[in-house]
C-alpha cells in the first residue's frame, strides 16, 4: 500500500513523468535502441518541463498586475503565495484527491481502450487539480463515506478527461499547429463556446493574425519581440494609471516605473521563447512514441496535450484573448461588487492569460476577429461569475481556485454542485 501511495503521489501526479513512460513504451513498442530510447525519453521529457516551467513562468510573470489593477480598481486583495495555498487547501482533502486521480486516469484508459472515444488525457497537472475539485463538491458537499465518494469520483474524472478531449478533437482541424494530438486543457468549454460563437458572428472577419502592419513597425512580426513589447507597454500604460509612487512602493520594490515595466516585458518575453523551444523538442518525440503506444495498447489513440503548444503559431491571439478576458473579468467583478454580492472575487491572472488566449485562438479559428474577441469576452465573464457561484461549494479548496480557477471548474463545478443538490446530497 505505501509503495502505491508513493506512485501516486511521487509519480503519477507529475505530468513530466507520465509523459516519459509513455515515450519509453512507445519506442520500446517500436522497437527502437537503448540508444535511442534514452535519448528520446529525456528530450520529450526535458521539452515538457521546457513547456510546464515556461507557462508556470509566465503567468508568475503577470503577477504584479495584480495589486496594481486592484489600486485602480479599489479592490482590496492580498497576493497569496502559490506554493502555500495550494497545501493548506489540499487539508481534509488529500487523500481521496489523489486516489481519486489515479484511478480517474485509469477510467480514461479505459474508456479510450474500450470505447469509440479514443482520447488518453496526458495533462496530469490538469487532472490532478480538477480531482481536486470533484473530491471537494463531494466531501464538502455531500455525507458520503470514502469508497463510494472515491468511486464516483473517479468516474467523473475519468469521464472528464475523457470527452473534453473528444469535443475538443474536431476543432483542431481549424488550428495551425493542431496536427496529431488533442488538447487537455480545464479551458476545454471555453475553448467550445468560442469556436461555437466564432462561427455564428465571424462571417466574413478576417483572421486576427493577419493584421497588416506599417513597415517602421515590422518587428511586431517576430513573435517574441512583439509579445516583449505589448507586455511592456501594457505594464507601463497600467502602473501609469495605479500610479508611479504608489507602484515604486507597492508593486515593483523600489524600482521605478520604466525599468520596471521593461523588466517584465523582458521575462514575458524570456519564458514565450522557452516555451516555443520546448514545444519543437516535446512533439517530435512524444507523438512518434504515442503512435506505438496506440498501435499495440489502444488502437487509434489520440494524445491530449496542453495548450502552450499552440501559442507559437498565435501570438495576435494570445495577447488579444488575455486582454479581452482580463477586461470583461473586471466588468464581471464590478458587476457583482455593484449588486453586493456576498462572495468576493477578482479575477485570477493566470487562467485568465491561458484560457483568454485558447479562447481567442479557437475563435480566430472560427470567426476570425469578431470570433476572437467575442469568444475570449464570454470566456472572461465565465471566469468571474462561475468563481462566484463555485467558491462557497468547496470548503477548504476554496483559496486555490481563486489562484487557478479556469474555465471548466468555473462552468463545471457550480453545475455538479447544483446537481449534487437537487439530488439531495447536499
Amino acid at each position: 500500500m505505501n509503495f502505491f501511495m508513493y506512485l501516486i503521489n511521487y509519480i503519477f501526479n507529475q505530468a513530466v513523468f507520465v509523459i516519459g513512460i509513455v515515450i519509453i513504451i512507445g519506442t520500446i513498442v517500436q522497437k527502437k535502441s537503448w540508444n535511442q530510447i534514452i535519448s528520446s525519453t529525456f528530450k520529450g521529457m526535458i521539452g515538457f518541463l521546457m513547456i510546464t516551467t515556461g507557462a508556470q513562468s509566465l503567468g508568475m510573470a503577470l503577477l504584479p498586475l495584480q495589486p496594481m489593477l486592484a489600486k485602480i480598481f479599489h479592490f482590496r486583495i492580498t497576493v497569496p503565495d502559490i506554493a502555500n495555498v495550494q497545501m493548506h487547501s489540499m487539508v481534509g482533502i488529500g487523500t481521496e484527491m489523489a486516489l481519486i486521480f489515479t484511478f480517474g486516469f485509469a477510467m480514461n484508459i479505459l474508456l479510450a481502450r474500450f470505447t469509440r472515444f479514443k482520447y488518453v488525457h496526458l495533462s496530469a497537472h490538469v487532472s490532478f487539480f480538477y480531482a481536486g475539485l470533484i473530491t471537494a463538491l463531494l466531501k464538502f458537499g455531500t455525507q458520503l463515506p470514502t469508497v463510494p465518494l472515491v468511486i464516483i469520483g473517479s468516474v467523473l474524472l475519468g469521464c472528464y478527461m475523457t470527452f473534453t478531449c473528444a469535443y475538443i478533437a474536431p476543432l483542431m482541424k481549424n488550428v495551425k499547429g493542431g496536427e496529431g494530438f488533442t488538447l487537455a486543457h480545464s479551458s476545454s468549454i471555453g475553448i467550445l463556446i468560442s469556436a461555437l460563437v466564432g462561427k455564428i458572428v465571424g462571417h466574413g472577419s478576417k483572421d486576427l493574425e493577419e493584421l497588416k502592419l506599417p513597415k517602421s513597425l515590422n518587428f511586431l512580426r517576430d513573435m517574441t519581440t512583439a509579445l516583449t513589447f505589448v507586455m511592456t507597454l501594457m505594464f507601463l500604460a497600467i502602473a501609469l494609471i495605479a500610479g508611479p509612487n504608489w507602484v515604486m512602493s507597492h508593486a515593483s520594490n523600489g524600482r521605478d516605473i520604466i525599468s520596471f515595466s521593461l523588466m517584465n516585458g523582458l521575462q514575458f518575453g524570456l519564458w514565450i521563447t522557452v516555451i516555443i523551444t520546448g514545444v519543437r523538442m516535446m512533439l517530435s518525440e512524444i507523438i512518434p512514441a504515442f503512435h506505438g503506444v496506440a498501435e499495440k495498447v489502444i488502437p487509434n489513440a489520440t494524445p491530449g496535450l496542453d495548450i502552450p503548444l499552440l501559442f507559437p503559431y498565435y501570438p495576435t491571439s494570445v495577447i488579444v484573448g488575455f486582454i479581452m478576458s482580463l477586461t470583461s473579468g473586471l466588468i464581471g467583478m464590478s458587476i457583482l461588487g455593484f449588486i453586493h454580492y456576498p462572495v468576493v472575487v477578482f479575477p485570477a491572472l493566470i487562467p485568465t492569460f491561458f484560457t483568454g488566449a485558447i479562447t481567442a485562438i479557437f475563435g480566430n479559428s472560427t470567426g476570425g476577429r469578431r470570433g476572437a474577441i467575442i469568444g475570449s469576452l464570454l470566456n472572461g465573464f465565465i471566469l468571474i461569475f462561475g468563481q462566484a457561484l463555485l467558491l462557497p461549494m468547496i470548503g477548504t479548496y476554496a483559496p486555490v481556485m481563486r489562484i487557478l480557477s479556469e474555465t471548466d471548474y468555473c462552468f463545471y463545478g457550480p453545475i455538479l454542485g447544483a446537481l449534487l443538490k437537487m439530488l439531495g446530497l447536499i
